[in-house]
């Protein structure tokens, strides 16, 4: 397996459109829910949670945890599970993963995964969210507040030469439980997004700027630009906005931007990354500026995953059709580790 591919799993998002402003969803879904919760027999599939976190004492946490697996169906490889934990109050950036041996069973109705105490289960009605990074430990009941959303309508989005790949979210769920600091147990409380996607092995190397974000207002948007790694030409942009009600538009390519004029470069792997973004729609005279909550979120890799990735919490702020408006989100950063091109292979 390609180097790249494990990276790819990593993600939150792949995804490809036309250009033109903003549409309402087609009627005709390919994924069918609850029946695509589950497992597929795909040769690559992920479950990806982000979150946005306040304890009983007022101090911030944001997370993200994925688990997939990046190998042929229905073989005995190994399933990843990857974290990382902000805590906002002590400036600190934590990252870790699991493997799971045994590949998962083809009949659940949706993730269910568990190993040395870490813990990913759920079926679309509730998702129990466990795992530890150092002193900090995570319990956390997720439940969706709005319907999911199928991405361009259908669940099915193109990368074009990189193929096609299942895609669909649920952009905001109410968030209980407790994190463990040093052995003190506290309440938290918060709101989480989750993705699910799956599909064949996927024929070229990409890279990508993505956000999601919970807006003030109550809507919700995903954006993303996917680019060649190997020289950053665009492949293609599109994303997904969410209204209250759970009404979704496409927006399409030439009616999103992703943009930075700040660069980061990271102490531990010397990877150069975008920092701060603006995020605009122009068909809905929509512009936000994004700012990360603490600039090293880097997941610097590990044997399985060894090209390195940019993952963390944004505050928001901008204006809708000229109104102020603010938020949170996260932005995740893949391509920039020039490893990603060296034709490494993963165990």
């Amino acid at each position: 397996m390609k180097l790249w591919l494990f990276v790819l799993c990593t993600t939150a998002v792949f995804a490809a459109a036309c250009g033109g402003a903003a549409t309402p969803f087609s009627p005709e879904p390919l994924v069918t829910l609850p029946k695509d919760e589950g497992p597929h027999d795909s040769s690559i599939e992920w479950w990806y949670f982000n979150g946005l976190l306040t304890d009983d004492r007022g101090e911030e946490y944001s997370f993200h945890y994925v688990t997939f697996q990046g190998a042929g169906a229905g073989t005995a490889v190994p399933h990843l599970l990857q974290a990382s934990l902000g805590d906002h109050t002590a400036g600190k950036h934590l990252t870790g993963e699991q493997v799971l041996l045994d590949a998962l069973d083809r009949d659940a109705t949706g993730v269910d995964i568990a190993v040395n105490g870490w813990k990913m289960q759920g079926d679309g009605e509730f998702y129990d969210l466990k795992f530890d990074l150092g002193v900090y430990f995570l319990d956390l009941m997720a439940v969706p507040s709005r319907p999911p959303v199928l991405h361009l309508g259908v669940g099915l989005v193109s990368l074009g030469p990189a193929g096609d790949i299942f895609y669909y979210s649920r952009t905001r769920m109410d968030v209980t439980g407790s994190i463990t600091i040093d052995g003190e147990q506290r309440p938290i409380t918060g709101a989480a997004w989750m993705d699910h996607q799956w599909g064949d092995d996927i024929g070229q190397e990409v890279g990508w700027d993505w956000v999601s974000v919970q807006l003030d207002d109550g809507s919700d948007l995903m954006a993303v630009m996917v680019w060649n790694p190997s020289d950053r030409t665009p492949f293609s942009g599109y994303g997904t906005l969410v209204s209250p009600d759970g009404t979704a538009l496409t927006l399409k390519q030439d009616d999103v931007s992703i943009t930075s004029a700040e660069i980061w470069t990271s102490p531990a792997t010397g990877i150069e990354y975008p920092s701060g973004w603006t995020l605009t729609v122009p068909s809905l005279d929509l512009r936000l500026e994004l700012e990360p909550v603490l600039v090293d979120s880097e997941f610097a890799g590990s044997r399985y995953t060894p090209a390195a990735y940019w993952e963390g919490e944004v505050r928001v702020t901008g204006t809708r059709q000229g109104r102020s408006i603010g938020g949170r989100g996260f932005v995740e950063l893949v391509g920039y580790d020039p490893s990603q091109l060296d034709g490494q292979t993963a165990p």
